[in-house]
């Protein structure tokens, strides 16, 4: 007897069929796990020292911000512009540059605790966010700590090159502040060591 058009018609597969596609389904779904994993990554971090980027910098530092203000305690934020970077791009070209831009970055992530954030800014910009901290004391320590590990010299070929920085910071720790306020004042005070800093080489 032929089934007619409204006959169901059950198909019958080999198990190990059913399980080989099984198999490529869950293949595929996890690889695209590993694609939206990467975007994001790749979204929020620096490429070339794989440091978080601005965007997830200020999106952090809204969150320390408002933490800050729930529980009445400090945070800083630092800027660093590197001394005489330029002057090694143009000397040693730019993979030099981006081999120091990379140890710099890697010197920054052991200077700070687990809940702070060393940033790549931009160019030859860092930046770090401080949350609860008892004050500036606290953003002094990191400071100095920073300038110990930023002063050891690199090795570029047969040359020794010392990159120093000029580095500003502010700190919250009542009110009202914005992101943009944080920044502009570490930013004001990076200038002005930077200023100092030309100033006392000539």
């Amino acid at each position: 007897m032929r089934p007619n058009k409204n006959t169901e018609v059950a198909h019958i597969y080999p198990a190990e069929t059913l399980a080989a596609s099984n198999e490529r389904l869950l293949q595929r779904v996890a690889q695209l796990e590993r694609d939206v994993a990467q975007a994001r990554h790749l979204a929020y971090h620096d490429s070339l020292t794989g440091l978080p980027n601005r965007a997830l910098l200020l999106d952090r530092m809204k969150q320390a911000i408002m933490q800050a203000q729930r529980q009445r305690k400090a945070l800083g934020v630092m800027l660093l512009d590197l001394d005489r970077f330029k002057h090694v791009n143009d000397r040693f070209g730019h993979s030099a540059g981006d081999s120091i831009l990379r140890a710099v970055g890697a010197r920054l992530s052991g200077c700070v605790r687990g809940c702070d954030t060393a940033c790549r800014y931009g160019g030859d910009e860092f930046a770090i966010l401080l949350p609860e901290i008892r004050g500036k004391e606290d953003v002094e320590a990191v400071e100095q700590k920073v300038r110990a590990h930023l002063s050891i010299p690199h090795r570029i070929g047969d040359r020794i090159v010392v990159i120093g920085a000029s580095i500003g910071a502010a700190v919250f720790d009542k009110g009202d502040v914005s992101c943009t306020e944080l920044i502009d004042a570490a930013d004001a005070a990076m200038y002005r060591a930077k200023t100092h800093h030309v100033a006392c080489r000539r």
